[in-house]
């Protein structure tokens, strides 16, 4: 699922805000079943997350970390369900104020986050992109960037089929012939109970395109952080070309200063009654 997909997903799981966990499950496939309310939300790490009707049957024995979910959520109240800005991040804060925090990008999680910011319980560890996943450590999300989710012009649920009748793709902007659906749970909960099986190629080409998809997000958001340091760059470096001179007679006045052997605690005595200070080979002036 795309950041998008995920926004779609969110927005209709807002409405169980204000309802009870009452039962947490997870299958033999590693598909997590949450029901809060009447409603009942499905993530598969790594691959979706939506609201579902399908009649999923869960394991007879929950491994430690369903049996941790279960004993520390089920029966506390979810206050808010929410999708974390540009991130394929959803969070569960229960009343209580402790966190359920879904990520969906690499190969997914699941995170237990008590009232003081520390995970207790993830469903993997994790250390890459500067920050770390593990019991005991305070939850920190993805380093945050400008980009920014767009919402296609047109908005309609679709599942793509193919001759015979299966779900080959689903679409959230109208595109392509398809089963239109009244909401993307229902798109993706149709389509997922009814796609074919994939070969093992098609498997191994399904997590190519997922790494691809996952690249060109994070490339995305790359570019995004770019085009606002650029952005920044310039309003310093107007600022520096609007005062020039100012700049210019400060580290003339720099110079002349250490050629007469000051010390930088004087200097910076000087350059005070400017709004400006040397610190090293570096001198900040405030524009």
């Amino acid at each position: 699922m795309s950041g998008l997909d995920l926004q779609f997903a969110a927005s209709e799981l807002a409405h169980l805000a204000g309802k009870r966990v009452a039962k947490i499950r997870r299958t033999e496939e590693g598909v997590f079943l949450f029901k809060i309310g009447s409603g009942e939300m499905l993530f598969e790490p790594g691959v979706r997350l939506h609201l579902t009707r399908q009649a999923l049957k869960a394991t007879e024995a929950p491994d430690g970390f369903v049996g941790y979910l279960r004993k520390n959520f089920e029966g506390k109240t979810a206050a808010e369900i929410m999708q974390v800005p540009s991130e394929r991040i959803v969070e569960i804060t229960t009343k209580s104020k402790e966190k359920l925090v879904f990520e969906l990008f690499r190969k997914g999680n699941v995170i237990a986050i008590g009232e003081d910011g520390i995970i207790a319980a993830c469903l993997e560890k994790d250390e890459t992109g500067g920050r770390r996943i593990a019991r005991g450590e305070r939850y920190a999300y993805p380093k945050a960037t400008s980009f920014e989710i767009k919402k296609p012009e047109k908005i309609a649920f679709a599942v793509q089929l193919n001759e015979k009748g299966e779900p080959v793709s689903y679409s959230v902007d109208g595109s392509g012939q398809g089963r239109a659906f009244q909401t993307f749970s229902e798109a993706a909960d149709f389509y997922y109970a009814n796609a074919p099986k994939e070969s093992e190629e098609e498997k191994a080409a399904s997590a190519n395109l997922k790494k691809l998809q996952g690249r060109l997000e994070s490339q995305q958001k790359t570019l995004a952080g770019l085009s606002e340091k650029r952005a920044q760059a310039k309003i310093a470096g107007d600022a520096i070309y609007a005062d020039f001179e100012k700049v210019e007679s400060l580290l003339s006045l720099v110079r002349q200063m250490k050629k007469a052997g000051k010390n930088e605690e004087e200097i910076n005595r000087e350059l005070e009654r400017h709004k400006a200070k040397i610190k090293g080979a570096e001198i900040e002036i405030e524009m």
